[in-house]
């Protein structure tokens, strides 16, 4: 729908915070007069979040609820939401009241200035160090290897054109890692500073339990970031890696055999890791022979394309 706004926002237990929530993003959009709609997804809560959802959708039928039948997580939440979305711009955000509505209007202002994708960097975090820590080594890694540039992986207050965001395959706890994914269809990416507000109600979701999952889901999104078009490629790195000092363990001893006395038994455990190495690196390759075939194979289906058309143009016919 032209110039609609979806705004997603995956809710978990917060039962206190959609009243408030739901009124000042009302408030917020109606001054700054923008045609919106509310998507509010409940992730399987165990308290009146979804009463308190159906209560607001009762007043005002921008707001739509989604109930899931149990807690699946947020990114799956957010997914729910993008499916529903009607708008030619989506915005995620925390249902806790964080982030400020008034950065609504500014993330509009971005994508409307071409960019497919705005990510929210918190500028300023009040956050304990055991949870900054984590985060900073996450970001640092994420900015590095995938190329992008940004330096908030984590804020899920973020804007995207509806329409690239719905053909990016989003699965299992990759939330954070959204924008890696994104920037495997388009280049048209960029952050702006938020702030964040106290939290006034409920408990943070979030805690160092998670660290282990966000560093893994990361090498994860890395590795199909850069190499799921080509994995021939890591796994040909790593078994050239591995051949070369085990062609040369066994050259050598085989050398030592035919010119000298060299008795190869006398170094076996030598002789084994040569061995060793040279049939993980002949696995290694095969498997990545393998793994092309199966990019082959997907790609063979027309609706999956290797690229992603933004726009196109075409001359009349000539008379």
């Amino acid at each position: 729908m032209k110039d609609l706004i979806s705004i997603i926002i995956p809710l978990h237990n917060e039962e206190e915070n959609v009243p408030p929530l739901v009124d000042t993003l009302r408030e917020t959009l109606k001054d700054h007069q923008l045609t919106y709609e509310l998507i509010l997804v409940d992730d399987g809560s165990q308290d009146k979040t979804f009463g308190e959802i159906k209560r607001k959708a009762t007043e005002d039928n921008r707001v739509k609820g989604i109930r899931f039948r149990r807690n699946y997580g947020q990114t799956v939440a957010i997914t729910a939401g993008f499916d529903l979305a009607q708008g030619d711009i989506c915005i995620t955000m925390d249902g806790d009241m964080q982030h400020d509505p008034e950065e609504i209007p500014k993330f509009i202002e971005k994508i409307k200035e071409g960019y497919d994708l705005v990510c929210g960097f918190r500028a300023k975090r009040n956050d304990a160090f055991l949870r900054r820590f984590p985060s900073r080594i996450a970001n640092t890694i994420a900015k590095k290897f995938s190329g992008l540039g940004l330096r908030d992986f984590g804020s899920t207050y973020r804007a995207y054109r509806t329409s690239v965001i719905k053909e990016v395959p989003i699965y299992g706890e990759m939330h954070r890692f959204i924008p890696i994914f994104v920037g495997m269809n388009t280049d048209r990416i960029t952050e702006m500073p938020i702030s964040l507000n106290p939290r006034l109600h409920g408990k943070s979701k979030y805690g160092l339990a998670r660290t282990f999952k966000v560093l893994s889901d990361l090498i994860l999104v890395l590795f199909f970031s850069s190499f799921f078009t080509r994995p021939i490629h890591i796994f040909g790195y790593i078994s050239l890696i591995l051949a070369i000092p085990g062609f040369l363990i066994l050259s050598w001893l085989s050398m030592g055999k035919i010119l000298g006395d060299l008795k190869i038994f006398d170094y076996g455990p030598l002789f084994i890791l040569g061995i060793m190495l040279c049939l993980v690196a002949v696995q290694l390759f095969t498997t990545g022979i393998v793994c092309e075939y199966l990019v082959r194979i997907y790609y063979m289906d027309d609706s999956r394309k290797p690229y992603r058309v933004a726009e196109t143009t075409f001359g009349k016919p000539n008379q």
